[in-house]
């Protein structure tokens, strides 16, 4: 572990795509509170001017203080409304609590099992972000270290609601490969009517990486959306949220138990209700629907992979990680 008093230039500059180098976000850093390297990335705690307290994975942001709360509630939110009293959850990724945290705010929720392979992101978020980070120690929450796809074939729970808090790395061939795997897995968690978010890229910055998702959706899953909102800190400021449903046809903008305005309040919430549900389904922009239409054909894609059983895909999944 390496502590530093500063950042290089006091600014976090970061390129909102990697083939787009002119263009970027930048926050002032006024303190490093931690930088250090896990066995899979490199992990700082900065103190930001306008945003309070920030983590950093790999040196791309990925929550601050003041904003993580809007794309944590709708993370869990959307695909809780899709489910009529949901009472079991499945986060990937997510071991700083910023999903758990609100998935716990709603009534019918007894369970909840976090899948995080870095037990490193646990500490340093119990360490700095504890207000979020609480909810891992609550009773109704089983903390899992290790790989989710292999702890999911291990286990054979079934879940309510599945939430994906990762970004698919769909960078090489063999990355899509291994998102796919995990993508073909998650199915086999989910309950007959149970629906799952996917975390998206935000769609004006990489519309190939959003096409791509879309086509691996279709093919494993009968019913795709894709709602959109607001993300302060997320590249152009928006952020993606893919729904999917073994059912055919599900339409994910009209809830199935829905929260009015007061009554969302009551339960802790800050930016969802019911007419947010809808209108992050319905206000998507015109070249953006375009554009997951195209990756998400009415036909499901027979391209991406061979249309292999549970077991084949793991032992692909098992030999492309060890590679």
């Amino acid at each position: 572990m390496n502590s530093h008093k500063t950042w290089p230039g006091n600014w976090h500059n970061e390129f909102v795509h990697p083939d787009q180098q002119h263009k970027a976000s930048s926050l002032k850093i006024e303190k490093v509170l931690y930088t250090g390297e896990s066995e899979f990335q490199k992990i700082s705690v900065v103190m930001t001017a306008a945003y309070g307290r920030a983590m950093l994975l790999d040196r791309i942001m990925v929550k601050t203080e003041r904003d993580a709360w809007l794309y944590n509630e709708m993370m869990a939110f959307l695909p809780l409304g899709m489910v009529y009293e949901p009472r079991s959850v499945l986060i990937i990724g997510g071991g700083d609590g910023g999903v758990c945290n609100e998935v716990l705010k709603h009534p019918s929720v007894r369970k909840v099992m976090i899948i995080e392979r870095d037990q490193r992101v646990v500490d340093m978020s119990m360490r700095y972000f504890e207000e979020s980070s609480l909810c891992l120690r609550d009773s109704k929450v089983e903390l899992v270290i290790g790989d989710p796809l292999l702890e999911i074939q291990k286990r054979k729970d079934k879940f309510d609601v599945v939430v994906v808090d990762m970004f698919a790395d769909m960078s090489s061939p063999a990355h899509k490969v291994v998102a796919a795997e995990l993508l073909h897995g998650l199915q086999y968690t989910l309950t007959t009517e149970g629906v799952m978010c996917y975390q998206q890229p935000s769609p004006l910055v990489n519309d190939t990486a959003l096409r791509e998702q879309m086509k691996m959706f279709s093919r494993y899953y009968a019913s795709v959306g894709y709602a959109l909102n607001i993300a302060p800190t997320f590249p152009q400021g928006t952020v993606g949220y893919a729904l999917v449903s073994r059912q055919e046809g599900v339409d994910f903008s009209v809830p199935k138990q829905g929260f009015g305005v007061a009554e969302a309040r009551e339960l802790g919430l800050r930016c969802y209700n019911t007419e947010v549900h809808q209108g992050s389904f319905m206000c998507v922009p015109s070249i953006v629907r375009d554009i997951v239409n195209e990756g998400n054909p009415s036909t499901p894609s027979t391209e991406t992979l061979p249309n292999l059983g549970k077991q084949e895909h793991l032992q692909r999944y098992e030999h492309l990680q060890q590679g």
